[in-house]
């Protein structure tokens, strides 16, 4: 072969190649020549491209598509449940004592010991305080639970970090996390070792929610200046111990708009969870007559928030579960658009369990887009052990989760895992969102299938839609000429694979800014 002025630095070549801008993928080639996407053409073609020195690879009917972006991800949350001792094979609480008893002569003064993984089903029984009291008493133990539910402490964790084993969410372990995050060498290591798994993932951009002031930069910025960022990172501000800091928000965007590093502005939790009775409801739950909401939001407080934010224009994300929380968020947002004027201000709402119909005209009309939880069935299960019905009757369940509404009013959705809720999948996306099916393949034909998404818009949803959230869309996103190259190729094709397979398809190939980052194929020549 001689040498070819044209020739690209590497060819893929697949009968299944969706680009996000048709609904459906064809056969062809995409030829990358640095950093960037040179060609895209018809099977056939390709050969004019590939020069002595050109990768090729033949991927015959594995998906080609843009890469992944996944829109609402917690690194801390990653570091929080892999950081320690790792108690997931332990049979007892004996024996996870004796594993951290070991662990702690590792430990240098002043350090905490951590600890993750843990069951309580296998353990019979939730662990004692006193046990870690009277082993440990001259420094902080805390062991967060598989289901991070629950956290084993002493009680000079309890108070050194202000919360309690039972009330652990990310925000109520905001001060750990901050204290955790200032090892900078160690989240390094996480980082990078987080970066690895979501490149098997698919993903190659994320946005990232960090509490108060993001105290990850200062590792994503070393990573960057090295050259070594390995993924386009979209930070967000979730403020939790302080008020919401607008002047630090300001020198964020100023400072960081960078297509690797890049401030996308604010998270503020509106409710709490539906499936615990915490979700701000426009009717009684079902199952607690008179009870539409067991805590209180501070509806005035958000609003006056993010109205400053809007006024500054800074982007907001407000995380509303019920139905009514979901229609202050919307009347919040338009708000902002009456007070401040209207502008390109890609607000989004994330979660949006239970939505009342007239609210997702609303956001249509608005604008508002939409961060869901595609993979979200899968934490019940089974049909039958789902809590929907029960929380709401069984005559209102269809309005959970009602992507085929949100498409119809015009809303631009975005998908996200709520990482580590879930770990990025776009199989198991397309089995819950767009077959409606839970884990154990229940119920029969789907759970309200008409109300699912065609698998097109679930993968518009993880690719340009996330795209456009981040201002990206001129850049990532879809598969074209003179656009990043960030390419995402699994093992089969998605749009054909039955439900019963979905869960078993695999990232085989991902590449982010025209380089590899994850390579299992087999077809490479």
């Amino acid at each position: 072969m001689q040498n070819n002025p044209t020739a690209a630095d590497m060819v893929l070549v697949s009968d299944v190649i969706f680009t996000s801008n048709e609904d459906k993928p064809f056969s062809g080639f995409i030829a990358i020549k640095d950093n960037k996407i040179e060609t895209i053409g018809n099977r056939g073609e390709q050969y004019r491209w590939i020069g002595i020195q050109t990768k090729v690879y033949e991927l015959s009917d594995q998906l080609v598509m843009p890469g992944v972006h996944d829109n609402h991800v917690f690194f801390t949350g990653y570091m929080s449940m892999n950081r320690g001792v790792d108690l997931s094979e332990t049979a007892s609480i004996e024996e996870a004592l004796a594993r951290l008893v070991s662990h702690s002569k590792t430990l240098q003064a002043g350090q905490n010991l951590y600890a993750f993984g843990w069951d309580q089903k296998v353990w019979g029984r939730l662990p004692e305080q006193q046990l870690l009291d009277a082993t440990f008493p001259d420094f902080p133990v805390i062991a967060i639970n598989r289901t991070k539910s629950y956290c084993w402490m002493n009680q000079m964790a309890i108070e050194n970090y202000h919360f309690t084993p039972d009330v652990c969410s990310a925000e109520a372990r905001a001060l750990l996390l901050k204290d955790m995050l200032q090892d900078r060498k160690k989240v390094k290591e996480e980082f990078l070792n987080f970066c690895q798994l979501l490149a098997s993932r698919g993903v190659t951009s994320i946005k990232d929610i960090g509490f108060d002031e993001y105290e990850l930069l200062p590792v994503l910025t070393e990573l960057q200046e090295e050259g070594r960022l390995p993924i386009r990172v979209h930070f967000v501000s979730e403020p939790v111990l302080e008020p919401m800091n607008i002047e630090m928000g300001l020198a964020y965007q100023n400072q960081y708009q960078d297509d690797f590093l890049r401030f996308q502005g604010y998270k503020i939790m509106v409710d709490g969870v539906v499936a615990d009775h915490t979700g701000d409801m426009l009717e009684p739950y079902a199952d607690m007559p008179d009870v539409r909401n067991t805590q209180v939001v501070d509806y005035e407080s958000i609003e006056d928030s993010v109205l400053k934010a809007d006024r500054y224009g800074l982007k907001c994300c407000l995380t509303a579960e019920g139905d009514a929380a979901i229609r202050r968020a919307v009347s919040i947002l338009e708000k902002c658009c009456q007070d401040n004027g209207p502008r390109d201000a890609r607000h989004s709402i994330s979660d949006l369990e239970y939505p009342n119909p007239d609210d997702l005209r609303r956001m249509g009309e608005l604008g508002i887009f939409a961060e869901i939880y595609a993979q979200i069935l899968l934490l019940n299960p089974s049909y039958q052990d789902a809590y929907m019905g029960e929380v709401v009757d069984k005559k209102n369940e269809y309005r959970f989760y009602n992507y085929k509404t949100m498409l119809d009013c015009g809303i631009t959705i975005t998908a996200g895992t709520d990482l580590p809720l879930f770990l990025t999948s776009v199989p198991d996306s397309i089995y819950a969102a767009c077959k409606r099916l839970f884990p154990d393949g229940s119920p029969s034909g789907g759970w309200f299938p008409e109300l699912g998404m065609p698998i097109s818009e679930m993968l518009r949803a993880w690719t340009i839609n996330g795209a456009k959230h981040q201002f990206m869309e001129d850049r990532t996103g879809t598969i074209e000429v003179g656009k990043y190259a960030d390419i995402t190729v699994f093992d089969r094709n998605l749009f054909e694979t039955s439900a019963e397979d979905l869960r078993d398809a695999s990232v085989i190939l991902t590449m982010i800014d025209g380089k590899i980052v994850y390579d299992m194929t087999k077809e490479k020549v």
